[in-house]
């Protein structure tokens, strides 16, 4: 649904021509001024086409995300390193919300929110976000919401840990019954009573992850997330590379 919300709130905030010009062929992004410690955030607006209203028209994405310090500068190392990696799933996310609209004045409400001065505003490759490209049409997924569909995959791996539930990972002609005894940041082991498997993130949708209850019936324990299920940064785990392993941060702060 278009915003409309944003843009009845008044501003002195405003886009000179150039950021005008710079939005429309690249996006604008600026970091947020006063994030919470040990984080570091992003306001970012890109255009992008939107095929499926009537009548099919551009409009604006506006999304406001916070990752972990510690997160965004090793992507900042691998980026430097000229290394092949995901940044998405680096990235731990503290904060993320997207809204669209068609109303400049909204997209300039948004910014104002989170910065003092216009100038700040500038083209994306200039205050390190992690880019996506702009005047596309909008994907059924964001790359910021993947790596979080990703986190909640760990929850529920960590969560059938602890619980120490015997399960099946069932992949065509492959079942595996048994425990999962670790959970790496993009593997975890499953551990049967003939021997320990390395199992993939990456597999999750050529397998189904369910276990079997003492009737003979089946509980599925994991389900993709649909886009109209919302996934909540601040409940997720996230990575600890100085403890190698995931934390929850609402009970713990990462190198803590």
């Amino acid at each position: 649904m278009i915003d409309t919300m944003h843009s009845e709130l008044p501003s002195l905030f405003t886009f000179d021509q150039k950021q005008r010009n710079t939005l429309n062929v690249s996006g604008l992004a600026a970091y947020v001024q006063r994030p919470p410690r040990d984080r570091v955030g992003w306001i970012h607006v890109r255009q992008v086409w939107l095929p499926g209203w009537q009548p099919a028209k551009w409009a604006y994405e506006v999304q406001h995300i916070e990752v972990l310090l510690q997160s965004y500068e090793k992507v900042q190392r691998y980026e430097a390193e000229g290394l092949d990696y995901e940044p998405w799933e680096y990235l731990m996310l503290t904060q993320y919300s997207a809204f669209l609209t068609d109303q400049l004045a909204s997209v300039e409400s948004v910014f104002a929110q989170h910065m003092d001065r216009p100038e700040y505003v500038r083209h994306p490759d200039h205050v390190g976000w992690p880019y996506e490209s702009p005047n596309e049409q909008l994907p059924a997924e964001s790359w910021a919401r993947w790596s979080l569909i990703r986190r909640a995959w760990v929850a529920c791996l960590l969560s059938i840990q602890q619980q120490g539930m015997e399960v099946v990972w069932d992949t065509p002609g492959q079942p595996l019954h048994g425990r999962i005894t670790r959970v790496g940041f993009g593997d975890f082991e499953l551990t049967t009573v003939t021997a320990q498997h390395q199992l993939w993130f990456a597999n999750r949708s050529e397998a189904r992850l369910y276990q079997l209850e003492q009737e003979g019936s089946v509980e599925i324990l994991w389900r993709e997330p649909t886009t109209r299920i919302v996934v909540d940064a601040q409940t997720l785990p996230v990575w600890d590379d100085l403890q190698t392993q995931w934390f929850s941060l609402v009970d713990n702060e990462p190198g803590s």
